[in-house]
């Protein structure tokens, strides 16, 4: 079995001024700097979309994410290639709604079925029988006597 030959390390010296210490500092140095502009924006533009999604359609599903992809490929002598992506997910919308009714037919409508009935004439309760006697303009029933 052969072994892997690994690159030496390079000994750290803590005085070193080069030394990226922090993720800003590492995702600055992609595009000279561009990337992180890119990110920047991309930040704002999804906060300003939670704050538009949560004006028109209210807090439900008033969320999106940010995903920064950083791969890091290893070179012979030590040195490595870098490279970011970043990807931004502003909320979804809500589908379309509606509402409707359905028919004796099948079809829709927008005709309520309730509001139907409430327009049929009035039925005394104690019998079948469609009441005759009664105001139109009021709905009042007449007392025969």
């Amino acid at each position: 079995m052969t072994q892997k030959k690994t690159p030496e390390a390079v000994a750290t010296d803590p005085h070193d001024r080069f030394r990226l210490q922090s993720l800003e500092q590492i995702l600055s140095i992609f595009d000279g700097g561009a990337f992180m502009d890119e990110v920047l924006l991309g930040h704002r533009q999804l906060q300003m979309d939670l704050l538009d999604h949560k004006e028109e359609h209210g807090p439900k599903g008033c969320q999106g994410s940010m995903t920064i992809t950083v791969n890091y490929a290893l070179g012979k002598s030590g040195d490595v290639g870098m490279g970011a992506t970043v990807a931004f997910k502003a909320p979804k919308k809500p589908p379309a709604s509606a509402a409707a009714y359905i028919d004796e037919d099948g079809n829709l409508t927008l005709f309520s079925p309730l509001l139907k009935r409430m327009q049929e004439p009035v039925r005394d309760a104690s019998a079948p029988r469609d009441v005759t006697d009664f105001d139109p303009e009021t709905g009042e029933i007449r007392d025969p006597a």
